[in-house]
């Protein structure tokens, strides 16, 4: 699977990454600034900010290219913009860990989780290499369970 992690210079994408198979192969992407040898390696690409208003067309455009079958956005804003476009992501064959719309008006986030807590990627209901949440089947994003095990918490960089 190709995979893009937004916000790719945080330590929150780099600790993502690790969830995945080492078949997988993990993109980053920031629109920080990115250091030249990084790029060249062909880790690390320039993603547009989350509030530019081409910024969907820009991230489709940057999935088709790059041929991304994931992308899991990590800023606030990148969520916001791309739940609102999941089904045109998908008809290109591109999964978005993001939530539905409709969930994400009624989400508080953990808005820069901490290293000591255990952050998953929840995909259609269901934890990567984990457990499955029913009633969450249209439900992805990036998220901590809570302590009992029973109740998923969605986070995001600010």
């Amino acid at each position: 699977m190709n995979i893009l992690i937004t916000g790719g210079m945080s330590a929150l994408a780099q600790k993502l990454a690790r969830i995945f198979s080492t078949e997988d192969q993990v993109i980053f992407g920031d629109h920080m600034a990115i250091p030249d040898l990084l790029v060249a390696r062909g880790k690390y690409v320039a993603t547009p900010r989350g509030n530019s208003p081409s910024f969907n067309h820009e991230m489709l455009k940057i999935g088709i290219d790059n041929q991304y079958d994931l992308i899991i956005p990590l800023r606030r804003e990148e969520i916001i913009q791309l739940a609102a476009c999941k089904d045109l992501f998908e008809e290109y064959g591109i999964q978005l860990a993001v939530p539905s719309h409709q969930l994400l008006t009624a989400l508080d986030f953990i808005v820069n989780p901490g290293k000591d807590l255990d952050t998953s990627v929840l995909l259609k209901g269901k934890i990567i290499g984990g457990a499955e949440f029913t009633g969450l089947e249209m439900e992805s994003g990036v998220c901590v369970l809570s302590d009992d095990g029973g109740e998923l918490l969605f986070c995001c960089l600010k």
